[in-house]
């Protein structure tokens, strides 16, 4: 199995640089924007690996599972759809303060290559297979 370590950098320095200008310029809009960014990752039209194509970032394929990374993304997506939320409901300071979380673990994955998503997704992988067996 592949994953292109470039598509991972470039959605890691999206979030890290987009979030904290969301709840700086309180942008609320920039957090949905995000968010659907990241759930289109779940579909046939990733947009953002067409944004990627679209800045010519070439791809950087390693042999890696990217189920890991996969998870990551996906608690990062439903995150930031619990900051959107929020942040429609009028909860500012829970909105933002969820979205910067993601751009905190963004962060760390990017500048120390530590995935906090990628670690659960492996340690409930092992508390699976001590449960099941397999």
């Amino acid at each position: 199995m592949r994953t292109d370590r470039n598509q991972l950098r470039f959605n890691q320095a999206l979030l890290v640089i987009l979030l904290p200008l969301a709840a700086l310029l309180d942008w609320p809009w920039l957090v949905y924007l995000l968010f659907l960014l990241m759930a289109s990752q779940h579909t046939p039209w990733d947009l953002l690996v067409a944004l990627k194509r679209l800045l010519r970032i070439p791809p950087s394929p390693v042999e890696e599972d990217p189920r890991p990374h996969r998870f990551a993304r996906t608690l990062g997506a439903l995150f930031l759809g619990l900051a959107s939320l929020a942040l429609l409901l009028g909860l500012e300071g829970l909105g933002y303060g969820l979205a910067l979380l993601v751009a905190l673990l963004a962060f760390v994955n990017l500048a120390f290559g530590f995935c906090l998503g990628c670690f659960l997704y492996l340690h409930l992988r092992y508390a699976r297979a001590l449960i099941t067996g397999r």
